[in-house]
């Protein structure tokens, strides 16, 4: 699994979507370091804390990185002996680690650059500051890979990359608000905030949220939401791929 791991980053590493998203990340994560550049260093921190929800947005891309063009190769993989449940984690695996570390590059490279150039003011302000951001990062890594788990099952369920692309924010970013209205109607004309949590999982990262409830509760939600989509998706995606006639 390890090297399977390890082919499939360098074979990542190599692909033009995952060059072209970090370069339109790392060009957006300047581009913000420089409308803050009248901030001082607490202000650019509480403002990272607020655009967790950017993850959400460029999941897709990521996945399509390691399983863009699956079909000309998981045959020959398959003929040399590989497991389908190896493949299909190996996938998984990968694209998470690759996410994940395409985050830690863009934090730590605009926290680390800001320092330098902006002013420092309270060193405890700051140090609350970036207790916060940590927090909120924690909350948000498990609500990622529910995600990330979702869309990776989406690939390989749907043939076609555009319908899974638009399934999935079609699915989160339209058809999940009608449908939490329409539960609302069963409801009293009230939703439940768990129900929503549960239904519309990247509501966990705005800002609403983010500035009124900073509590280990919180922090439950979103690991358990986000574990929960993940285990579902995964569950969901071996065995339509185990069932799957791959050609």
């Amino acid at each position: 699994m390890l090297n399977y791991i390890k082919a499939e980053l360098w074979k990542a590493l190599r692909h033009r979507i995952f060059w072209g998203t970090t370069i339109f990340l790392v060009l957006c994560t300047a581009l913000f370091g420089v409308l803050m550049h009248s901030a001082d260093y607490v202000e650019l921190v509480g403002g990272v804390s607020v655009t967790m929800l950017t993850g959400m947005l460029v999941v897709p891309l990521l996945v399509q990185v390691v399983d863009g063009g699956r079909g000309e190769t998981m045959k020959n993989e398959i003929s040399f002996g590989l497991s389908r449940g190896g493949i299909y984690g190996g996938k998984l695996l990968s694209g998470l680690l690759l996410g994940l570390g395409l985050c830690a590059v863009l934090l730590v490279g605009l926290l680390g650059i800001c320092a330098l150039l902006l002013p420092h003011g309270d060193p405890e302000a700051e140090a609350v500051a970036l207790w916060i951001l940590g927090f909120c990062l924690l909350a948000a890594i498990p609500v990622w890979c529910g995600m990330f788990t979702l869309c990776h099952a989406m690939a390989m369920l749907f043939p076609g990359t555009a319908v899974w692309m638009t399934a999935y924010y079609l699915l989160f970013f339209v058809g999940q608000p009608i449908l939490a209205a329409l539960s609302s109607l069963f409801t009293g004309g009230s939703l439940s905030p768990l129900l929503q949590a549960i239904l519309m999982p990247y509501t966990l990262l705005m800002p609403p949220y983010l500035s009124g409830w900073l509590t280990w509760e919180y922090q439950l939600w979103c690991w358990g939401i986000g574990l929960g989509w993940g285990g579902a998706s995964t569950l969901v995606g071996l065995l339509w791929f185990f069932r799957r006639d791959i050609r």
